[in-house]
């Protein structure tokens, strides 16, 4: 039997998130429209003919608005699929942190960030994506390529209808670093001036010149209709996520206080056309010939 037959773990998954979408409310249609996904393919994944990642369920079932412990106990049982003998072995679970950030993201009604060292992760290009893998020197090349269509298929909800807010608050630096190389780079801050054109994004630039004010470590602050906000800080091996009101409270601060130190959305964007063009020249070896 190959890797994409019908098996049945898949069919009692598939049944299991049909069931669920249709305790919610929806309509396959909906979920293919949520997710970006064609129709046959909710379709074919609710009967078990057609596998998914660990990821595409964690959407499907934050999509659904699903409970925490059903959340739980279907990833599992999606994993106990991953590790049958028709499935390739080496494609790594989810990371808890990250399933749990998929669903924070998911079902987040805006989202503000800061970072001082590199772009966020929503508003990546695949290249840059792949870039910032590859320099972390921990990664197969196979394991590099499973984590980049991941991170590809978290920013749909950027794109899906009804997206929610989003702003970035990025540091000079981050922009300054080459990750990758020039065109790498170029493409990269011309991703940012288009996303900077949508009316759900606001990216904006931290110049150098802020100084000790935007002294602080990167982070998410999600916020929710109905529901406490959620403060997530990525760590090396961990991810923190912080919902105490005194916590979410100093966040508030922080990004308060640079969102003061920031340019605005038009200043911003003339910033990374500005930057983009730096990098628009060819790459040069390492003796600087070009």
């Amino acid at each position: 039997m190959g890797i994409d037959e019908s098996s049945a773990r898949r069919r009692e998954l598939g049944s299991e998130l049909r069931r669920l979408r249709e305790k919610a409310g929806f309509q396959g249609r909906d979920i293919a429209k949520a997710l970006g996904w064609a129709q046959s393919k909710v379709s074919r994944v609710e009967t078990g003919m057609r596998g998914s990642s660990e990821l595409e369920a964690a959407i499907y079932l934050a999509t659904c608005r699903v409970a925490p412990d059903e959340l739980k106990r279907l990833l599992d049982l999606h994993a106990e699929i991953e590790d049958g003998v028709w499935v390739r072995r080496h494609n790594p679970r989810l990371p808890d942190e990250l399933r749990s950030l998929v669903v924070q993201e998911t079902t987040a009604t805006a989202i503000s960030s800061y970072e001082p060292l590199i772009v966020p992760g929503l508003a990546q290009t695949e290249d840059y994506t792949r870039a910032i893998f590859r320099g972390a020197g921990r990664f197969a090349n196979d394991d590099i390529e499973l984590r980049v269509r991941a991170r590809m298929q978290r920013q749909y909800l950027t794109r899906r209808p009804h997206p929610p807010r989003l702003r970035f608050l990025i540091h000079e630096q981050a922009l300054r670093l080459p990750v990758g190389g020039m065109r790498v780079m170029h493409d990269q801050l011309l991703h940012l001036v288009l996303l900077n054109s949508l009316p759900h994004w606001l990216v904006q630039v931290i110049p150098t010149r802020a100084g000790a004010r935007t002294g602080a470590e990167g982070a998410f602050m999600l916020e929710y209709s109905g529901a406490k906000p959620t403060v997530y800080v990525e760590l090396h091996t961990a991810g923190l996520f912080l919902e105490q009101p005194k916590d979410i409270a100093a966040y508030r601060e922080i990004l308060r206080r640079l969102a003061e130190a920031a340019l605005n959305r038009e200043q911003s964007t003339a910033a990374l056309a500005r930057l983009a063009s730096e990098y628009d020249r060819p790459e040069e070896d390492p003796d600087g010939r070009t």
